[in-house]
């Protein structure tokens, strides 16, 4: 585990959310196989083709069960988090996926698994150098692959993401974060 920092050094911000997507997939589908978990994926993958982070962010954010569940009905989460703009078909298929599972609390696995990627997001988002925010990232990756290893759950091969890499020393900031991309090829649940 301690090999992160040289594992990831050459990968850029997106392949990093890539992989933690990745190792997100893993997670749900081996502990929870037996959920649809193509709503979630889908909003996943969505982000990685984005070309402004915010927007990525906001279209994962409704997936996260600490926010979609922060109040009790439809109505009342519609309006105060997403602005009216969450459909109901959305919302029932999205809290579908949880059902049994969590109501929300934060205090739970998989709600602190899900909001991994909208932590990454925030701090990414409120950074301009990728050498100032490159320690909280690989704290992320660290963090979910220790979980997936506590379930003797395989890690998601790092290979899959050497296409996502730059010259550490003659790359600009633009490059370090990495162009968008359609990554759903990576997805697990999706293919």
């Amino acid at each position: 585990m301690d090999d992160t920092h040289y594992e990831f050094e050459n990968i850029t911000l997106i392949g990093r959310l890539c992989y933690l997507f990745m190792c997100i997939e893993k997670y749900l589908v081996s502990l929870y196989p037996h959920q649809n978990w193509l709503p979630i994926a889908k909003r996943m993958w969505q982000w990685t083709k984005q070309e402004y982070w915010e927007i990525g962010l906001d279209i994962y954010d409704e997936v996260v069960p600490e926010y979609i569940f922060e109040f009790d009905t439809y109505e009342e989460t519609n309006i105060r988090t997403y602005d009216g703009n969450l459909k109901k078909e959305d919302y029932d298929e999205i809290t579908a996926c949880f059902k049994d599972i969590t109501s929300g609390n934060p205090k739970n696995e998989i709600c602190q698994v899900l909001m991994m990627p909208s932590k990454f997001g925030n701090e990414c988002e409120c950074c301009n150098s990728f050498f100032d925010i490159e320690p909280y990232t690989l704290n992320i990756l660290n963090h979910i692959r220790k979980i997936l290893c506590s379930y003797n759950i395989s890690l998601p091969d790092i290979t899959l993401i050497n296409t996502f890499s730059f010259n550490r020393n003659k790359s600009n900031e633009r490059e370090r974060w990495g162009k968008p991309v359609d990554a759903k090829y990576l997805s697990i649940i999706l293919n």
